[in-house]
């Protein structure tokens, strides 16, 4: 019989629900590093001390390692240092064994535990490449991951920036397993009406660089320039170091609208009313997972072009990508989706293209996934 071990370094709100999904298939248990208190998880960007309101514990086994680290914490690879890492596999009796990400010491110890004791091993990711990466990080890169990633027996893929990452550093394809990311569609669906005669746009992320929340501001101004007949509001939704810039620069906006952060369930409320999300982040951004929320709920998405979730999730219907810092081009794109919301067969087929995504980026394809690399041997 096959036994899971995920390694992770903590309780993620994304990844909870879907540890919970594998487990009513799959026999598995999630080993953490830590358990970040209040303070802890506003570190993050988040500029506030926060816990979040859903359970990340619940529906799954789960144990949390003994963390040697100083200062415990995902964000620095000796802030996750798990020496008993082996010992717990070996008690738990692992076959197979999956880490969520490289970055971390942890990782490289059950890395080492599996490659001793012949254990399969995959490691799912979202990295993308980054075209502004410097020069000599590009090169240190290029001849050290060929050798480091052939170490695993498999890589979960999470959409097709990713697969062209890991072919780019020479992982064979038929190591590769399609392994979407994807939220949990039932939390995210909330029956509220829209706005009457407000064409809502909602921005959703920390006010941090990589974030690019000016951008959207100065796009936003622009459109309110044009003097579109229809009445628009841009609800900005986080909390982080460029929040007090980013007010400065909205002054005198009545249609910018600063909600501060917003949990989990206060959020589903906010999508719920809204018409079109807006990702404009950097190529830092190796995903986006607010997006797949968005879909989930049922809304189409304007995402900048180094967002890594755009050549998955976007096509012609279920939303825009634009070139990333462009404004201009993103107040064109947010003009298209308002005359498209006038249009009722093309929200027949943005609808459908949505639900099509939501089918493919799903749990239920997490699972097909997961149990694909349990079939893995050494």
């Amino acid at each position: 019989m096959t036994r899971l071990a995920i390694i992770l370094s903590h309780p993620v709100q994304y990844y909870s629900p879907l540890f919970a999904c594998l487990s009513k298939e799959i026999e598995l248990k999630v080993f953490y590093a830590f358990q970040p208190d209040p303070k802890q998880q506003g570190k993050d960007g988040f500029g506030k001390a926060f816990q979040w309101d859903i359970d990340l514990l619940k529906g799954y086994e789960y144990e949390f390692l003994k963390n040697i680290a100083v200062r415990p914490s995902s964000a620095h690879y000796k802030g996750c240092d798990t020496p008993t890492i082996g010992v717990k596999l070996k008690e738990y009796r692992a076959t197979h064994v999956v880490c969520f990400g490289w970055h971390l010491k942890m990782y490289r110890q059950a890395l080492a535990y599996s490659k001793e004791h012949k254990i399969p091993i995959g490691v799912r990711g979202d990295s993308q490449l980054d075209p502004n990466l410097a020069v000599w990080k590009k090169l240190v890169k290029r001849l050290y991951y060929p050798f480091f990633l052939n170490q695993y027996d498999a890589f979960l893929s999470v959409g097709q920036r990713n697969r062209e990452y890991l072919r780019y550093y020479g992982v064979a394809e038929e190591k590769i397993i399609f392994s979407p990311h994807a939220v949990d569609q039932e939390f995210w669906k909330f029956d509220q009406g829209k706005y009457l005669n407000t064409f809502i746009f909602v921005w959703v992320a920390k006010f941090i660089p990589k974030k690019r929340p000016l951008d959207v501001i100065e796009a936003i101004k622009l459109l309110i320039g044009d003097k579109h007949s229809v009445q628009m509001e841009l609800q900005m939704i986080g909390s982080g170091e460029l929040l007090e810039v980013s007010k400065k620069a909205a002054e005198g906006i009545e249609q910018i609208k600063f909600l501060g952060f917003k949990n989990q369930s206060e959020l589903r409320k906010i999508y719920a009313a809204a018409d079109c999300l807006i990702l404009s982040s950097n190529y830092e951004e190796t995903w986006g997972l607010v997006v797949n929320e968005a879909f989930a709920a049922g809304l189409p998405a304007i995402v900048s072009e180094a967002c890594g979730c755009g050549p998955d999730l976007i096509n012609e219907y279920s939303g825009l990508i634009y070139p990333t810092a462009d404004i201009k081009t993103l107040q064109e794109a947010m003009a298209k989706m308002i005359e498209h919301n006038s249009n009722p067969e093309f929200l027949k087929q943005r609808k459908s293209a949505i639900e099509e995504k939501n089918a493919t980026y799903s749990y239920g394809r997490n699972v097909q996934s997961f149990k694909e690399f349990l079939k893995k041997k050494v």
